[in-house]
């Protein structure tokens, strides 16, 4: 009899995971469906700005800035941003990312290296790495506040007195629905004279530029920065939605099998009870 009543307390158990795991699925699907659609639009305005401001920087070789281009060495003063979940449950969405993290960049390096983390688990992650100084953390990343700390972010990057030798960004890429992986993007200094010649490959046109194109360039290489960074928070926040989503399915499906498995257990459990117990009172009479 006890064995019965402690197979029913694991069903009662398995049963509450499975609604936990259940509706976490339906969250996710329903929170990655809404970012989802803000991606293409995002990524867009990104490529427009990036492909403007780069052919206009072909035109304007000598045009130079001390945030965008900090005369000092990469490793003098380097800026990481490390974007993590905020949350956990998402498989080896962290652990991937964490992993690449500690393959690319040394614990020495790292106390070499000012850094912002966003997402809690990043927030934990590098106090215990403890870098050179950490200038900002975000441990609250979700759909609703992500402009605002890449605004933060933007602030300390352009508005602040101190100029960073380099600005580098680790986050998770959605490669595809079932398959995120962690990437580097190098944000600042921003892509040399060779390098965009080659990136930019487009039909040259006559455009009639009434602002000074210097003037253009000051103007557009913030927002070029700015919508970099939102579309890099967006992207992380679409996979780990992703992430979740995949995680919390396998877990309801195991759930659901360990749940048949431990019902016909204990039926078979309470029918041998059962019959051993007729089988006691037959043989009494």
């Amino acid at each position: 009899m006890a064995q019965l009543i402690q197979m029913r307390q694991r069903i009662k158990a398995i049963e509450t995971i499975k609604k936990i795991t259940h509706a976490m699925r339906l969250i996710s699907m329903s929170t990655h469906s809404r970012v989802r659609g803000q991606i293409p639009i995002l990524k867009l305005y990104t490529q427009e700005i990036s492909e403007l401001f780069h052919n206009i920087r072909t035109t304007v070789p000598q045009w130079t800035n001390s945030v965008m281009y900090p005369e000092q060495s990469p490793d003098a003063n380097p800026l990481l941003i490390l974007i993590s979940s905020q949350k956990g449950l998402c498989g080896t969405f962290n652990t991937n990312l964490f992993k690449e993290f500690e393959k690319t960049i040394s614990n020495e390096s790292l106390k070499k290296i000012n850094v912002i983390s966003v997402g809690k688990k990043a927030v934990d992650f590098l106090r215990k790495k403890k870098p050179k100084k950490i200038i900002a953390e975000f441990p609250d990343l979700t759909v609703r506040n992500f402009t605002d700390i890449s605004q933060h972010i933007i602030d300390e990057i352009l508005q602040t007195k101190t100029i960073y030798s380099s600005v580098k960004i680790m986050s998770n890429e959605l490669k595809t629905f079932f398959l995120q992986l962690p990437r580097m993007v190098s944000l600042i200094p921003l892509a040399s004279k060779t390098e965009t010649a080659v990136e930019n490959k487009q039909s040259e046109e006559d455009y009639t530029w009434y602002q000074d194109k210097k003037e253009l360039l000051d103007q557009l290489a913030p927002q070029y920065v700015s919508a970099t960074i939102n579309a890099l928070l967006l992207e992380s926040l679409l996979a780990e939605q992703a992430a979740r989503f995949i995680s919390m399915d396998t877990a309801n499906r195991n759930a659901k099998t360990l749940l048949e498995e431990t019902r016909l257990k204990y039926n078979k459990l309470r029918q041998w009870n059962i019959t051993k117990e007729l089988t006691e009172l037959a043989t009494n009479y």
